[in-house]
């Protein structure tokens, strides 16, 4: 029963989850055994009771996406030809040109802002859940939200 649950709750966020983990590694691999490994705590019950599965298992991800990067950094190089990869993967994923210049102006953004801007606009998470994702105020992520709209404004018409 609960492994149903648990395989619906995969196929309805898995694409969403990856998304987003590609954006904060650009690394596909890494972002796919980031997911994994989130929808594997998931299996095992999560940590305590999950209120709301989408913003619990995003910040799963994120969690463990950091966690693999401290690891990597410490440990190995990142390998180029992966970078590669998981930039055509994005391709791919954002087809329509329209949205590869929107999603370029994302990626000049700060980490922060890109963060908030990927979790509100992509994953449709409210600002009460990207604070919680986050460890951020709700306050903190408004204002993020604000000036990374002010950002890509300013990046968008620079590039017309």
């Amino acid at each position: 029963m609960k492994n149903d649950v648990v395989e619906e709750l995969f196929v309805k966020y898995y694409n969403d989850a990856l998304l987003y983990v590609l954006s904060l590694s650009g690394n596909k691999a890494l972002a796919e055994d980031a997911v994994s490994t989130a929808f594997f705590k998931a299996l095992r019950g999560g940590d305590g009771e999950i209120k709301s599965f989408k913003p619990w298992l995003m910040k799963v991800c994120r969690n463990v996406c950091f966690d693999m990067l401290k690891h990597r950094k410490r440990y190995a190089a990142i390998d180029e030809s992966m970078k590669d990869e998981s930039e055509n993967a994005v391709d791919k994923i954002i087809r329509d040109e329209r949205y590869k210049a929107l999603y370029r102006a994302i990626a000049l953004l700060p980490d922060t802002q890109k963060e908030a801007v990927l979790l509100f606009y992509f994953e449709e998470l409210r600002i009460k859940d990207i604070a919680g994702v986050t460890g951020k105020t709700e306050d903190y992520v408004k204002v993020l939200l604000y000036r990374a709209r002010e950002n890509m404004k300013n990046i968008l018409e620079r590039k017309q």
